[in-house]
C-alpha cells in the first residue's frame, strides 16, 4: 500500500492548483469552495487539491485565489491527520455554517463552488443563509477541464491501472465456468486485484440468455449454459485512478444472436476508437456510435462512453450535449452497449488515451466473444 505522500509529487500539487486558480480569476472568484463525498463517482474534486483519499461527507477545502488552502474537517483527529500527512491547514468543523464564517473572515463577495452535486443541501442551506451578501455561483467546470487533461505523472497511475484491469480480466476467464456463482467468482478477482495494489472495485456483470447489468449487491446468478455472460471492471490502483475494461462470454455455443450483435459492437468500437483524435468533439463521436449501431439492424443501450480519473465517470462525456473537442493526454472509455431483440444486451469496452498520433488502447485483453465449453 502506498504511503499518503507518494499518491503524487509536491509539484504536481502545484501545477494543478496554478490551473485551477487561473480558471478562478478567468471566471472572477475569490475563492473556490471544493466538496466531495465518500463514492467512487464523486470524491475527485477533493482528492485532486488535497491527496486526501477519503472524504467524508460534508467535508471541504476553501482555495484563496492566494495563499494557502484551508480544509474543514469534520473532527479534531481528521484535521491533525491532513496536517500531519499532507501538510495542509485544517479547521475543525465543516458545516456549512462554519464553512461561512470561514468565509466570512475572509471577506470574499464572490465565491465558487465545486460543486453543487458533490454538496449535501443541509450544507448548502447554512452556508448561504449565513452569507447572504455572497454571490455563489457553480464553478464545478473549472476542475472539470482542469481533470481531463493528465499530466505524465497522472498517466504513470492510469497505466498501473490498466494493467490490473487486464489482471482482472484474465483472472474471471479463468475462473467461469457453470456451476459458479457470480458473487464468488468476483470477490476472488477483487482479492487478485487487491493483492496487486488497488485501492478500490467496481464490478458490474450478468449471466442469463437476457442479460441486464447489474452491480455487485444483485451478484447472487448462478453461471448456467446458454448464458451470455457480461464482464466489467473499472478498477483505481495504487494512485487513485479508474480504468474500465468491459467484455463478453457466451457459456456454451454463441447463438447466431449473440454473435450478430457482437460483431456489431466491435465494429462500432473500432469506428469510436479512430475518432479519438485531438480536434475531434465527442457529440459527433456519439452521433457516430449511435448512427452506426442503427445501420446494423440493433439499437444502443446504455451510454456509450465518457473519462476517467480519480472518479469513475468523469467529464467529457461521450455524449450528444458534451460538445468537448478532444486533446492529447485525455482518457476516453469507449464502452458500447448493443441491445439483443429477444432482450438484453452485448458490450465491449476499453480505455484510450488520446495523443496526437491516435489513440493508444492502454489494456491488452482479447477482444473476441468467448466461448466457455461450448462445441
Amino acid at each position: 500500500m502506498l504511503s499518503t505522500q507518494e499518491r503524487l509529487t509536491p509539484q504536481e500539487l502545484q501545477r494543478r492548483y496554478n490551473v485551477v486558480r487561473a480558471g478562478m480569476k478567468e471566471k472572477g472568484l475569490e475563492v473556490l469552495l471544493v466538496s466531495g463525498v465518500r463514492f467512487v463517482a464523486a470524491v475527485g474534486y477533493l482528492r485532486y487539491l488535497t491527496n486526501w483519499a477519503e472524504p467524508f461527507g460534508g467535508e471541504v477545502l476553501i482555495v484563496p485565489l492566494e495563499g494557502p488552502p484551508v480544509f474543514l474537517a469534520r473532527t479534531g483527529e481528521r484535521a491533525l491527520l491532513m496536517k500531519q500527512y499532507l501538510g495542509m491547514e485544517a479547521l475543525t468543523g465543516s458545516t456549512g455554517a462554519q464553512a461561512a464564517q470561514v468565509l466570512a473572515r475572509m471577506g470574499c463577495k464572490r465565491v465558487g463552488l465545486c460543486s453543487t452535486r458533490t454538496m449535501f443541501a443541509e450544507f448548502y442551506m447554512q452556508l448561504t443563509t449565513g452569507l447572504p451578501e455572497v454571490e455563489f455561483v457553480e464553478a464545478s467546470s473549472i476542475l472539470d477541464e482542469a481533470r481531463w487533461i493528465k499530466s505524465e505523472e497522472e498517466l504513470t497511475w492510469v497505466k498501473k491501472s490498466a494493467e490490473l484491469t487486464d489482471l482482472a480480466f484474465q483472472v474471471f476467464s479463468s475462473l467461469l465456468r457453470q456451476g459458479r456463482s457470480e458473487a464468488d467468482v468476483f470477490l476472488e478477482v477483487e482479492h487478485a486485484v487487491r493483492q496487486r495494489g488497488a485501492e478500490n472495485t467496481y464490478f458490474m456483470m450478468s449471466a442469463d440468455p437476457k442479460p441486464v447489468a447489474k452491480f455487485f449487491d444483485l451478484a447472487s446468478d448462478t453461471y448456467e449454459s446458454g448464458d451470455v455472460v457480461l464482464f466489467n471492471a473499472e478498477i483505481s490502483g495504487p494512485g487513485g485512478y479508474y480504468t474500465q475494461l468491459e467484455r463478453t462470454f457466451y457459456l456454451g455455443t454463441p447463438t447466431k444472436e449473440v454473435e450478430a450483435a457482437y460483431a456489431a459492437c466491435l465494429a462500432v468500437q473500432d469506428k469510436a476508437k479512430a475518432m479519438l483524435r485531438p480536434g475531434s468533439k465527442t457529440n459527433d463521436i456519439h452521433r457516430t456510435i449511435v448512427a452506426a449501431i442503427e445501420k446494423s439492424g440493433h439499437k444502443m443501450g446504455l451510454h456509450p462512453g465518457h473519462s476517467q480519473g480519480l472518479d469513475i465517470f468523469e467529464r467529457p462525456l461521450v455524449d450528444a450535449n458534451e460538445k468537448v473537442e478532444l486533446a492529447p493526454n485525455m482518457i476516453i472509455v469507449l464502452h458500447p452497449h448493443v441491445l439483443l431483440p429477444s432482450g438484453g444486451g452485448v458490450w465491449i469496452g476499453e480505455t484510450f488515451l488520446v495523443t496526437e498520433n491516435g489513440p493508444v488502447a492502454l489494456q491488452t485483453s482479447d477482444r473476441g466473444l468467448r466461448a466457455i465449453g461450448g462445441a
